[in-house]
């Protein structure tokens, strides 16, 4: 009898947890949708009705990011909404990469650039949300910038893995004008030991 009872509360509890974990994945998975939601239609409302790639100057043979005054951005301010077409990725980017920030959408890493302006932009995403499609991401993909100012566009140069202290990767350099970061292994249970980077240069539009 006692055995029974308690097969019986381990049963209740696991169930009762079970149903709170649950519960929990939902409000956060609807968190981050309102979240995307809101700020794909604030950007929209912010950009000109008709909007189109913003002219890029050619400097040396590659594109490169015309001059725009942008308002300094404070910690969960919408950047712009990444795409990558291929992957079917689409995701609005918020400033700041704390987890905050993370659980509702991309985040554009502080000290780095920004869209139409010079610099290597550096955003983050977890590998669990949304840069998940990443690990089938290929050298010439396109990827799109759409900020209030207009759009810019970027072809992935090369994909590297590095550890979560290398962060060289986030420096400006020749080719690189957009830096993608998540953790790596994708699958890895816990706190992945590696980071997963993928540069992409400016291509005019």
């Amino acid at each position: 009898m006692r055995a029974r009872r308690w097969h019986l509360w381990i049963g209740s509890a696991l169930f009762v947890t079970g149903a709170i974990a649950l519960g929990w994945c939902v409000w956060v998975w609807h968190e981050a949708a309102v979240a995307q939601s809101q700020a794909k239609r604030w950007l929209r409302q912010q950009r000109p009705a008709h909007a189109t790639a913003s002219p890029a100057v050619m400097t040396r043979g590659h594109a490169a990011a015309p001059r725009v005054l942008i308002p300094k951005l404070h910690r969960g301010d919408v950047v712009a909404e990444l795409d990558i077409p291929r992957l079917r990725v689409s995701v609005m980017v918020f400033e700041g990469d704390d987890a905050g920030i993370l659980k509702i959408g991309a985040g554009h890493i502080a000290g780095t650039g920004l869209p139409l302006q010079g610099g290597n932009i550096g955003i983050a995403a977890h590998r669990d949300t949304f840069f998940r499609p990443l690990r089938f991401i290929r050298r010439g993909d396109v990827i799109s910038l759409k900020a209030r100012a207009g759009t810019s566009r970027f072809a992935v140069r090369d994909i590297e893995i590095v550890s979560p202290t290398d962060t060289k990767i986030l420096a400006a350099a020749p080719g690189r004008d957009l830096t993608l970061v998540t953790c790596y292994p994708f699958f890895y249970v816990g706190s992945a030991p590696e980071r997963f980077i993928v540069h992409a240069q400016r291509i005019a539009a």
